[in-house]
């Protein structure tokens, strides 16, 4: 099998039958079905498409004369961003294997159809997108972000706020990683690291983070295997900050899956315990593999849902990273904006408020809790806030600090660019004594 016909076969599992792409990505690469070489190729294949695909299809749109089958147009979005986006990779030999994978899948007739598509897109300049005159739609149109969810920044941060958030959203992630500060500290990992070929340096947004400029290939280290760090991003550090566990603490993730947050947690205990609940028994598998790795104690994993188990102890402080539509981690899941639509918002935000409202009952008098979401959504975030808050007298907003922001205050929306991490939203709250 050739790097585009799996990167084809791939993206029509992400697209059309809703897998997770970080997934789809991971099982191919490691099936060994592709070189060493190709893998980079592949990944950029499927991760570029899944991007840009709003793009592609403005672009493309013109040269459909005739009905065109559905997987028939993902290929051909395929080839259009390698055209369009990759400098490095010859038109013909695009057309030409596109051609013989359109023959593979349609036979002779669609295999004309692409030809002719292709040749036409490569004979004619790109649509101008200041043709949209709607600012709105050419945005959605410019960074492949849905309309409504451009209309919904735009209420909250105009314009020029959504631009903002919308292009940083859809730049380059940035890697960090988070130092397992119970076995080592963040200049003898960077070290470790460095004498194992990859480029790191501190990241000066959080005393535990590294910035990576070796991409994933960090996974496959010693370092890794032997639990000296874990793959998280800065925003995501930030619950740690609100958080700001004592050494003997006992603490709940509620929705912990993959673990990173109680994980942090955990790793700055000293008698302390930390209890990591998820409802999903794979995800249960993840936190206890992550835990393991880690060489982590004072610990317990258990499937929970979270809106209705009785955890049968009380706890000093409670993380709740409530399920939630995940449009800040665009950059990372590029699917995630095709597979929402605004009318899931109204039943997340009553789960999220479930969720709160159980698991508050499991926490002590003066104990915190903190809610935090990986979405840019007001409804999720500052609403579901002050709804728990207006509904809970013996709960009030509590002050925490985010030194890199120079921010002090009850709760936090973190946007793509102001430090290019996900988008990211933590409040904190304090339980009456």
């Amino acid at each position: 099998m050739t790097v585009r016909e799996a990167a084809f076969e791939a993206y029509l599992e992400i697209m059309d039958d809703k897998a997770y792409s970080n997934i789809v990505i991971d099982e191919v690469i490691e099936s060994g079905e592709l070189s060493d070489k190709d893998k980079g190729l592949f990944t950029e294949l499927v991760y570029g498409t899944v991007a840009n695909r709003l793009t592609l299809e403005f672009y493309l749109q013109p040269f459909y004369k005739t009905k065109v089958r559905q997987w028939n147009r993902h290929l051909l979005s395929m080839a259009a961003y390698q055209i369009v986006f990759l400098d490095r990779v010859p038109p013909y030999a695009v057309i030409n294997e596109t051609v013989e994978i359109a023959k593979d899948n349609g036979g002779p007739q669609a295999a004309n159809v692409t030809n002719a598509i292709l040749r036409n897109f490569m004979r004619e300049d790109l649509r101008d997108l200041e043709s949209i005159k709607d600012p709105v739609k050419r945005l959605s149109v410019e960074t492949s972000i849905p309309s409504w969810i451009i209309k919904h920044w735009k209420t909250h941060y105009k314009m020029e706020g959504a631009a903002h958030i919308a292009r940083s959203l859809n730049s380059r992630p940035e890697m960090y990683i988070r130092v397992n500060s119970s076995m080592t500290d963040l200049y003898a990992l960077m070290n470790l690291l460095k004498e194992e070929g990859h480029e790191v340096k501190p990241a000066d947004l959080h005393p535990d983070a590294l910035a990576v400029s070796t991409g994933a290939s960090i996974m496959d280290t010693d370092a890794y295997r032997e639990g000296h760090f874990s793959v998280q991003d800065v925003s995501s550090m930030f619950v740690n900050s609100a958080l700001e566990p004592a050494e003997d603490d006992v603490i709940l993730d509620a929705c912990s899956a993959p673990g990173g947050k109680g994980l942090h947690a955990l790793e700055k205990l000293v008698t302390g315990h930390v209890d990591l609940s998820d409802i999903y028994d794979h995800k249960i598998r993840t936190i206890k593999h992550n835990a393991e790795r880690l060489k982590l104690k004072n610990y317990d994993v258990f499937k929970a849902d979270a809106t209705s188990h009785d955890y049968s102890r009380m706890y000093d402080r409670i993380i709740v990273d409530a399920p939630c539509s995940g449009l800040g981690v665009i950059k990372r899941k590029p699917e995630i904006r095709y597979e929402r639509n605004s009318n899931d918002i109204d039943s997340l935000v009553e789960l999220q408020l479930s969720i709160l409202e159980h698991v508050k009952q499991f926490l002590k008098p003066g104990g915190i809790l903190i809610y935090a979401t990986c979405t840019i959504h007001q409804m999720e975030n500052e609403n579901v806030a002050y709804t728990f808050m207006k509904n809970n007298d013996n709960f009030k907003f509590d002050d925490f600090h985010i030194p890199a922001l120079d921010f002090t205050g009850p709760y936090r929306q973190i946007l793509p660019y102001e430090m290019n991490t996900d988008g990211f939203f933590i409040a904190r709250f304090k339980k009456d004594v």
